[in-house]
C-alpha cells in the first residue's frame, strides 16, 4: 500500500492518504464537514425566514382584531377652580361593537386545520360565493407558500372578481394537500387552479416523500378539477448548488408527471435563474417586480388554456 501527502482542492492543506483510494479532485474531511454544516445553516436560515414570516403575519392579524373589538375607555373630565377641585364625568357614550372588515374570500379561513400556517387570501372582492365571476367567467385560484405573495397584483388585475391568490407561509405539499378541499368549498365546478408549492420540502424529505406527496395532492385536485396548472420551483440563490439542483430535479419530475396526468406544467427556471435582481435580499423571496413576472406567467398560463 503507497501513501503520500495530497492537496485538498478546496482548503490547499496537506493530508496522508492511500492514493489508490483518492480521487482526482480530493476534498479533506474538515471541508467536507465545513459544507455540510454550511448547508445545515442555509436550511435554518430558511426555516428562520418562514417563522418570521407567520409571526409578521399573525400579528397584523392580532393588530386588526384589537383595532375593532376594543372600546375605547369613557372620557374623564377634570375642571379644576381657585379652592376647589371637581371631577366632572361625562355621560357614558355607547361604542357600537361590529367588524367592519368584509370576508376576502369564501374559504372558512378560520376554520382550516393542520399546522399553524396564516392564510393570506387577496385579489378579490367581498362578494357571495357563486359558481362563476362577473360575465360568466370560471373562478381562477393560486394556491401556494409565501413565493406567491404579491402575485395578485398581475395575476387579478383585469378579473378581480373572479380571480384570487391564496398564500400559506411556510407550507410543503402536504399543508397544500390538507388544505385543498377547504380552499376550493364553494368555488364552483371545474374552477381553474395554479399550484406553487414543493420549495420548503427540499432538504427535508427523501425525494421519494415529497413525490408520493405530490401524488397525493394530484388525486385530490383531480377529484375537484381537472383544470390544473402545476407551477415549478424556482431557484434560490442563496442556496447551495447542490440544493439548487435538488429543485431542478423535482422540477424534471414534475413536467414528466403532469404530463401522465393531464395537468399543465408552468416552467419558471429559465425566467429567473441568474437574475438574482429580482430577488430581496434574503436570498429566498421574490421582490415586486419577481412578484409582477411570476403573477403574469400564472396570468398567461391560463389564457394559453388548460387541460
Amino acid at each position: 500500500m503507497s501513501v503520500q501527502a495530497v492537496q485538498c482542492s478546496s482548503c490547499g492543506m496537506c493530508e496522508v492518504r492511500d492514493t489508490i483510494s483518492v480521487p482526482a479532485e480530493y476534498t479533506c474531511r474538515k471541508c467536507t464537514q465545513f459544507q455540510l454544516l454550511e448547508d445545515c445553516v442555509r436550511d435554518l436560515e430558511l426555516e428562520l425566514d418562514e417563522l418570521r414570516i407567520i409571526w409578521e403575519a399573525e400579528t397584523v392579524i392580532d393588530k386588526s382584531y384589537r383595532e375593532v373589538h376594543t372600546p375605547r375607555n369613557e372620557d374623564t373630565w377634570v375642571t379644576v377652580r381657585k379652592g376647589k377641585k371637581q371631577t366632572v364625568q361625562r355621560s357614558p357614550v355607547a361604542v357600537p361593537l361590529y367588524n367592519k372588515y368584509t370576508v376576502l374570500d369564501p374559504v372558512g379561513v378560520g376554520d382550516l386545520p393542520g399546522v399553524s400556517h396564516g392564510v393570506q387570501v387577496s385579489g378579490t372582492e367581498s362578494v357571495p360565493v357563486a359558481q362563476k365571476g362577473k360575465g360568466g367567467r370560471s373562478r381562477a385560484l393560486v394556491i401556494g407558500n409565501c413565493i406567491v405573495r404579491g402575485t395578485d397584483r398581475r395575476f387579478c388585475e383585469s378579473e378581480r372578481d373572479s380571480r384570487l391568490v391564496c398564500c400559506l407561509p411556510g407550507a410543503r405539499v402536504f399543508d397544500v394537500s390538507d388544505r385543498v378541499f377547504k380552499i376550493l368549498k364553494g368555488e364552483g365546478d371545474q374552477p381553474q387552479i395554479v399550484v406553487h408549492t414543493g420549495t420548503n420540502d427540499i432538504g427535508r424529505k427523501r425525494d421519494g416523500d415529497v413525490r408520493q406527496k405530490f401524488r397525493e395532492l394530484g388525486w385530490k385536485l383531480r377529484a375537484r378539477t381537472n383544470r390544473v396548472v402545476i407551477s415549478g420551483l424556482l431557484p434560490v440563490p442563496r442556496a447551495s448548488e447542490e440544493r439548487n439542483r435538488e429543485r431542478e430535479q423535482l422540477n424534471t419530475w414534475l413536467q414528466e408527471w403532469c404530463r401522465r396526468e393531464g395537468f399543465r406544467y408552468l416552467d419558471n427556471w429559465r425566467s429567473f435563474w441568474g437574475r438574482w435582481d429580482l430577488y430581496k435580499r434574503d436570498g429566498l423571496h421574490l421582490d415586486q417586480r419577481g412578484t409582477n413576472i411570476l403573477g403574469g406567467k400564472f396570468a398567461n398560463a391560463l389564457r394559453e388554456g388548460l387541460n
